[in-house]
């Protein structure tokens, strides 16, 4: 049985956007009556089935990229001995938090290439629930990236060492954090899930105008996404204030002593691979602040704007959708472009790629770099 609600007949008021962009019909026209499909999106015509067509093209290209990539990363650093680190263990997890979030798109292609959401209001709470997982799953695994790096460049000395046991406690506490804001929104206890825009994702009511709408928004982005985010920040902050003290300093005393430099060519290269690290891990988290800031902007002008105003078309909702699939394709290129260690296992196991990476870019400089650095990127 179909949505009737949706099937009444557009006015001059309704028509908006030229008519090959949306069809005569109002949004929600095929949704099934037991998926909570927002008033708001109703009030929209239903966008024209060639923009379903182009997205679900879209999101095949997308969920290929993520997945082959992300795979490779989690094969290479889970069958090499050299790369079974402690530390290794958030890159292992980034890169499922970014397979998980792309397990999802199936459904959304699906749903795509049938106009509307097909699977009712279980699968809508289902393929929110995973993505509460993997987004904020993600953020906080960089978050804990970033931490380790801190703990080893600013205090290489520190005797609270990284072990597998605790690596794992890390990542289960994390995924117990996200999980009231996963869990709490499909039972309908704190805000819920909906189809969004196109009525092929589903994500928390960004319409829910009241108090407990309102709150999971705020609630989602403080403890989240400005929490990890705040934490990467501080920590990168530390590092490249600590790597500039440590060089001003060689600096201030290669002077006293009237040479260009003491230092051997042996720590330049221990001193250049951690700042690289720690550069790559910088770009890996401001490109993911990329892809979810829009995601941020559109949950909180559609929160907190006159719905009347409509100021989140159906097209635009759907544009940070795609901005946070971009997060899960980019992170594992980050790892092969910059870890030479990486690269020369990746030519080892999958010679085809043809990585053609030497293995002195690997040798004696990386292996004298602390165990829990020179593995991560």
């Amino acid at each position: 049985m179909l949505n009737n609600t949706a099937l009444q007949p557009a006015v001059l008021d309704d028509i908006g956007p030229p008519s090959w962009c949306y069809e005569t019909r109002f949004n929600g026209w095929n949704a099934a009556p037991d998926i909570l499909v927002p008033d708001y999106w109703k009030q929209f015509r239903a966008p024209a089935p060639y923009l379903h067509y182009i997205l679900g093209c879209l999101y095949i290209c997308l969920m290929s990229v993520a997945l082959i990539g992300n795979a490779i990363v989690i094969y290479i650093f889970s069958v090499s001995k050299s790369l079974r680190t402690p530390t290794n263990m958030f890159v292992i997890g980034l890169a499922m938090a970014d397979l998980l979030m792309m397990s999802k798109t199936p459904v959304f292609i699906y749903n795509c290439f049938h106009l509307g959401p097909v699977f009712g209001q279980l699968g809508c709470d289902i393929y929110a629930i995973v993505g509460t997982y993997s987004g904020i799953g993600s953020a906080f695994c960089n978050a804990v990236i970033a931490y380790d790096r801190y703990r080893v460049i600013v205090h290489p000395f520190s005797k609270s060492g990284m072990t597998m046991t605790k690596a794992i406690a890390i990542l289960v506490i994390v995924y117990l954090y996200i999980t009231p804001f996963a869990i709490l929104p499909a039972l309908k206890i704190w805000s819920r899930f909906v189809p969004e825009g196109f009525l092929t994702s589903c994500s928390s009511d960004f319409y829910m105008q009241d108090f407990n709408g309102r709150s999971y928004i705020v609630g989602t982005w403080f403890f989240g996404w400005f929490i990890p985010v705040a934490a990467i920040i501080f920590f990168y902050a530390q590092i490249f204030l600590a790597v500039k003290d440590h060089e001003e300093k060689i600096k201030e005393q290669a002077r006293k002593m009237n040479v260009d430099s003491f230092r051997s060519n042996e720590a330049l290269k221990n001193s250049s691979a951690e700042v690289r690290i720690a550069k790559t891990a910088m770009c890996v988290v401001l490109l993911f602040l990329t892809s979810w800031v829009p995601y941020i902007l559109v949950a909180f002008i559609a929160g907190f704007s006159d719905p009347k105003l409509k100021r989140v078309t159906p097209v635009i909702s759907m544009i940070p959708a795609m901005t946070i699939k971009g997060s899960a394709c980019f992170d594992p290129f980050f790892y092969a472009l910059s870890h030479p260690r990486y690269r020369l296992e990746l030519q080892n196991k999958l010679p085809w790629l043809c990585i053609n990476e030497k293995a002195e870019a690997s040798g004696p400089a990386d292996d004298s770099v602390s165990k829990t650095t020179e593995h991560v990127a």
